[in-house]
């Protein structure tokens, strides 16, 4: 039995996509590459999942709170996400404990899962 893929549950197919996108990746990078490439990609996708959920939960804010300035809001929200993202990513590629291959893949999980819902919901609709 398959669950119909509409708007009001798109973002958690999103998410448990990508939850098994990245096992199944992690597991495979331990398993046939290294330790590190294993460790890249568990944290590439943690870091990508955790950045989808982070602005998902922004924009629901500004959509639904209306903000006296929604455009301030957005930015700065948009501007801290980015940084404290950026900062995680430094110290990730600066530890030396993670493979950079590994990490970028890790970090596609959310574009791989996205795209995959979008040719399945085409083929499915035949267009």
């Amino acid at each position: 039995m398959t669950t119909a893929i509409n708007e009001d549950n798109l973002f958690a197919v999103i998410i448990k996509g990508s939850l098994t996108l990245l096992a199944v990746l992690t597991a495979a990078g331990f398993i046939f590459f290294s330790v590190k490439a294993g460790l890249g990609i568990l944290a590439g996708g943690i870091i990508a999942i955790v950045n989808f959920a982070w602005l998902r939960n922004v924009l629901q804010r500004i959509l639904g709170l209306m903000p006296a300035r929604p455009n301030l809001y957005a930015q700065l929200r948009f501007v801290g996400r980015i940084a404290v993202t950026g900062l995680v990513l430094y110290v990730i590629i600066t530890s030396g404990w993670f493979s950079l291959a590994g990490l970028l893949v890790g970090l596609s999980v959310i574009v791989a899962n996205i795209i995959a819902l979008s040719l399945y919901s085409a083929l499915r609709t035949g267009g």
